[in-house]
């Protein structure tokens, strides 16, 4: 989360946490600056960035911007968790505030370009792979000691995992792993003087962080087609394989479909690129090499 003080003591968010608990804290530590809160900006509309919207929005009057996509699932939860569960009826236990917020409607679609928010110029900037219409954004602010010195800060959302992150988790969460591969290079391109990621330290420079989210990735994706190499699987096997190799442990139902998910955008990724392939026999669909051998004895 974020907090960006605009004109009048006029207050901007980004993120509001996870439910209304978050809510509340974040109304009383407002208060107790003497802060009126004017606007939301919410990088996607996943459970722990955007909980906190309909209490502060109903107790101040604040204005949602959410990006485009991502502003359908904050006015629909339901579509967030239909998703997870393969577009069928969630099970209860996804029904929690971590995957389904309280409702709340967007009254600004975020697309790329630049916002006038409280005074405030922002940058929107796309950087889907986490959702499919996930959004940074940039604070413009210059020194008035320095104006030739911009004291840009960069809003990243959850598209770039911290190094804590990293350590405690092997595979990252991805709706789109080839849209993620596209963001994580794309964040190079902007130099500014601080970057708050989603979940972790302020960093001062992220090429370094960059290059480690490129090869957690990277990771799974060859471990992918070394066991695909062994010949034909189901996504069950592969997932199976690749948590024992990785010594992930899964305990819940909510980990479990933060991953399954997540190992289909690996697999999709590979898939549309040409370097998987998948076949349908005998009521399951199986995974493999694009090697006409495998095909014939699947």
């Amino acid at each position: 989360m974020g907090l960006v003080i605009g004109e009048d003591r006029q207050a901007i968010l980004i993120d509001t946490g996870v439910g209304q608990r978050s809510g509340r804290q974040l109304l009383q530590m407002l208060e107790q600056q003497d802060l009126r809160l004017a606007a939301i900006l919410n990088t996607h509309a996943h459970g722990d960035h955007v909980g906190g919207n309909a209490y502060l929005v109903q107790h101040t009057g604040a204005r949602i911007y959410a990006p485009v996509y991502d502003a359908v699932v904050l006015e629909y939860p339901l579509w967030g968790t239909l998703c997870m569960f393969g577009g069928a009826d969630p099970l209860n236990e996804l029904r929690t505030p971590r995957f389904a917020a309280q409702p709340c409607k967007a009254d600004v679609s975020v697309t790329e370009g630049t916002l006038d928010v409280a005074g405030v110029k922002v940058q929107a900037v796309p950087l889907p792979g986490h959702t499919a219409s996930h959004t940074g954004y940039i604070i413009h602010s210059e020194s008035p000691a320095s104006p030739q010195a911009p004291q840009d800060v960069f809003f990243t959302g959850d598209i770039l995992a911290g190094d804590t992150e990293l350590n405690n988790a092997a595979i990252s969460y991805a709706y789109s792993i080839t849209q993620r591969l596209q963001s994580l290079e794309k964040l190079r391109g902007y130099s500014c003087a601080r970057y708050v990621l989603g979940h972790g330290d302020i960093q001062y420079d992220v090429d370094a962080l960059i290059d480690r989210n490129i090869a957690q990735v990277t990771k799974v994706l060859d471990m992918i087609k070394a066991f695909l190499a062994q010949g034909p699987s189901e996504a069950s096997q592969l997932f199976q394989a690749i948590c024992k190799q990785l010594c992930i442990q899964v305990r819940t139902v909510k980990e479990y479909y933060l991953l399954y998910p997540t190992l289909h955008a690996h697999l999709s990724h590979l898939s549309n690129s040409g370097e998987i392939t998948h076949i349908v026999r005998e009521q399951r669909l199986l995974w493999c090499l694009p090697d006409a051998g495998q095909l014939r004895s699947a």
